[in-house]
């Protein structure tokens, strides 16, 4: 899905607000590969792992599901990516299950535990003045993270422990995230390591979350 981004969002919901018929063909055009990558993050963890035409599948089925809405003229367009990522959510989970594979958690729901881990320490008012948009863009970065700037082993660490992270108690982490990766791996996972790869994985995390301007992970004294 190749597109460009060249207007904004709030230049989309201008565009939505206008002529929601012309909004969606923007959409379509304009914001492919954002809301692709967006379904992919919703659809890791397939057993078969995650093909092109399923992303492709769950993308035309949330453009499809959009059309009642630019059918209605008194529908509120306010934050339209909003709109499309909530659809978007449902159909890679409706697609999920139609794989018989049902996810554990709803990932956005823990985001803020997750991020507390990665901070390390005691968050700050900074912190409670996060928005929903801003937490959206803090699971992206994070996802998109998972994806780039870690190695094949620490992404799969990685990815285990954010959708699983409610299934671990306190002290009780690192064994059960063996199994996990284990699981995927095909191999006997040591806690040991894999707790290590997971620390090796939040340094490079905080690095990059923090370099995209996500401060609140820095380290306080």
């Amino acid at each position: 899905m190749a597109a460009s981004n060249p207007i904004t969002e709030d230049e989309l919901e201008e565009v939505f607000q206008d002529d929601p018929e012309f909004g969606l063909k923007v959409l379509y055009t304009d914001f492919r590969d954002p809301i692709a990558r967006y379904i992919k993050s919703k659809l890791w963890g397939l057993p078969s792992g995650i093909r092109a035409e399923e992303i492709k599948d769950v993308f035309q089925e949330t453009m499809l599901a959009l059309v009642p809405f630019v059918r209605n003229p008194d529908f509120d367009w306010h934050e339209p990516l909003r709109i499309v990522y909530d659809i978007a959510k449902k159909k890679a989970i409706d697609a999920l299950r139609r794989r018989k594979f049902r996810p554990k958690q709803d990932v956005d729901g823990a985001i803020d535990r997750i991020a507390k881990d990665l901070a390390g320490t005691k968050i700050g008012l900074e912190w409670r003045l996060q928005t929903k948009t801003e937490w959206r863009e803090f699971s992206a970065a994070l996802h998109a993270a998972i994806d780039t700037v870690l190695t094949e082993k620490q992404a799969i660490v990685a990815r285990c422990y954010v959708d699983h992270y409610e299934d671990f108690g306190e002290r009780e982490i690192y064994a059960p995230l063996a199994r996990l990766v284990g699981e995927i791996t095909g191999e006997d996972e040591n806690a040991v390591t894999i707790k290590k790869l997971w620390h090796e994985a939040k340094k490079r995390l905080v690095r990059e979350l923090t370099r995209k301007g996500f401060n609140f992970l820095e380290t306080e004294e």
